[in-house]
């Protein structure tokens, strides 16, 4: 019995296109695209309300961490009274009230036995008058050193809230634009709603449905300087320009490398909202210990530790002024930079462009800066 070998049909690159468009079609009329799509389903719009989305969750983030920034460390430590962790914080900071007299007082008895033995020095009235009352404000500085820390947090905290008070967007947004296109409904969409339904709103014309985009022009144009917006809301008959320079302008390829931006975006707002949350604690540990370090003020080769103390506690009080500042910075930075490369986040032979590698670099510089935020406020203080 001969068998025969059927040669093998190789389906060929043509029948393979044509294959391709079939399955699309199919899929398209049981999960249909919206119309304006392209085959990767995005276009300038997807873009833009994407960017407007993250941005906006980004600035809520920083909002709600800069408004948890102006807890005072007194609200904090006052909310534990009546409590059994109040009550230990009270015990802590008395027994600091207590042992910051003990060593102010072995300060100053070494201070006057340095001093007493220059007998030119004790032979003058006025010194010992002067040792005296020197005494006597060391005592009320360590007693009130709460009173004193208070008031210093209560000044520099102004600074801080002509940062935080404004209704300023850390990163740039202005109020979303919210446009719209109509679209034709597919058949399944149709079926769904019904026999009667699905005949009436062909006769009659209302098989439409409508898509919404927020879009926030200064959202964008911090990404694409050379953005244009259409005049009316309906993207129906009109559509965004290309944005950039770039002739192969891929918004499916524009989204893609946006994402790792994003990302880090809020990745640096969260680090934000620790750095606030580790200062408030901070903040508190000083105003509690605070005797302590002011009693140093008693002798003259101790006042040093005060001196860096005071320094330390103004720096950390500002080291929120700091970061609103480094945001500031970080977005005229950004649209300056944009505004050198037009070309979006894809150059022209499909890479990441200048603009796109030159903006995540920008981003990573004010991540580690508000890492580093404490260091530069410390500086600003003269420490370090």
């Amino acid at each position: 019995m001969n068998r025969y070998i059927q040669p093998q049909r190789k389906i060929t690159i043509r029948t393979k296109i044509y294959l391709f468009f079939i399955l699309f079609g199919v899929i398209s009329i049981f999960s249909p695209l919206v119309a304006h799509a392209d085959i990767f389903g995005f276009e300038i719009q997807d873009i833009y309300a994407t960017i407007t989305e993250n941005v906006a969750e980004t600035n809520e983030i920083l909002q709600k961490a800069f408004a948890f920034s102006q807890t005072s460390p007194y609200e904090v430590v006052n909310s534990l009274d009546g409590t059994s962790s109040g009550a230990i914080a009270i015990a802590v900071r008395n027994a600091s009230k207590t042992m910051a007299l003990v060593v102010t007082t072995l300060l100053l008895m070494v201070d006057f036995f340095r001093k007493s033995i220059n007998f030119e020095w004790s032979s003058k009235w006025e010194n010992i008058l002067i040792f005296l009352i020197k005494i006597i404000v060391i005592k009320q500085v360590v007693q009130n050193a709460d009173v004193i820390i208070g008031y210093l947090y209560a000044e520099f905290k102004s600074i801080n809230d002509a940062a935080t008070n404004t209704s300023i967007d850390f990163l740039p947004y202005s109020t979303p634009i919210k446009y719209y296109i109509r679209v034709k409904e597919s058949f399944v969409e149709q079926v769904q709603k019904g026999w009667w339904d699905f005949w009436y709103e062909r006769a009659s014309g209302e098989n439409y449905k409508d898509f919404y985009y927020s879009i926030s022009q200064d959202s964008v144009k911090m990404f694409y300087p050379n953005a244009t917006f259409p005049d009316g809301t309906d993207l129906t008959n009109s559509a965004f320009a290309n944005p950039t320079t770039s002739m192969n302008f891929m918004p499916t390829l524009e989204v893609v490398l946006l994402q790792p931006y994003f990302l880090v975006m809020k990745a640096i707002a969260y680090v934000i909202f620790v750095i606030v949350i580790g200062r408030v604690f901070e903040l508190s540990i000083y105003t509690i210990f605070a005797p302590l370090p002011l009693a140093t003020f008693a002798s003259e080769t101790t006042h040093d530790v005060a001196k860096n103390f005071i320094k330390n506690y103004i720096a950390t009080i500002l080291q929120i002024a700091v970061i609103v500042i480094m945001f500031l910075v970080y977005s005229a930075t950004a649209k300056y930079i944009a505004s050198l490369y037009p070309t979006g986040m894809v150059s022209e032979n499909g890479l990441p462009s200048a603009n796109g590698m030159l903006q995540i670099v920008v981003l990573i510089s004010l991540g580690l800066g508000v890492v580093k935020s404490g260091s530069w406020s410390k500086k600003i203080c003269g420490i370090g």
